[in-house]
């Protein structure tokens, strides 16, 4: 009797928690093709080794990539890549449309991409579908909010 009820208990609990984890890990053939396409001219040299699948209640489907390089990428369910971590490496500025890049160019000459977040609700309240505001953080401890036409709208030191 001992012995049921603890298989039952450990039953309940694996399928509980279960319900409530806040991702699945999955095969990076689930990713969705664009995803995959950004993946291999972004970071041509690196490998997937971890796709997590979540859903979040704003954005819906949301896929959460590691790379082999340490590099970290999520992507909407349509793609679309919106969060760059590039950990232990620079986000390459290929990742980022042609104008935020040579804003981010000729703001800091010298700094390094070390994050990139696609925000669509921040300073433009109109900006959504695809054109969402860039927060971008340097190896400089500086943070820049640039438009997706490449105009610089703010920059703070963040330590």
């Amino acid at each position: 009797m001992i012995k049921l009820f603890s298989l039952l208990l450990t039953i309940t609990i694996l399928t509980s928690s279960s319900l409530f984890a806040k991702g699945w890990i999955v095969p990076p053939t689930s990713l969705p093709q664009k995803a995959s396409a950004y993946i291999k001219s972004t970071y041509p040299d690196a490998q997937i080794w971890k796709v997590e699948r979540k859903f979040k209640k704003k954005r819906g489907e949301v896929f959460d990539v590691d790379l082999s390089n340490g590099a970290s990428l999520k992507f909407l369910a349509n793609g679309e890549c919106i969060d760059i971590n590039g950990r232990y490496n620079t986000v390459p500025f290929s990742a980022l449309p042609q104008a935020v890049a040579n804003t981010v160019k000729n703001t800091y000459p010298q700094a390094i991409i070390v994050k990139v977040k696609k925000e669509f609700y921040g300073y433009n309240l109109n900006a959504v579908n695809g054109y969402g505001n860039y927060k971008i953080k340097l190896n400089n401890m500086m943070e820049l909010f640039i438009t997706a036409d490449g105009q610089l709208i703010g920059q703070k030191y963040k330590h």
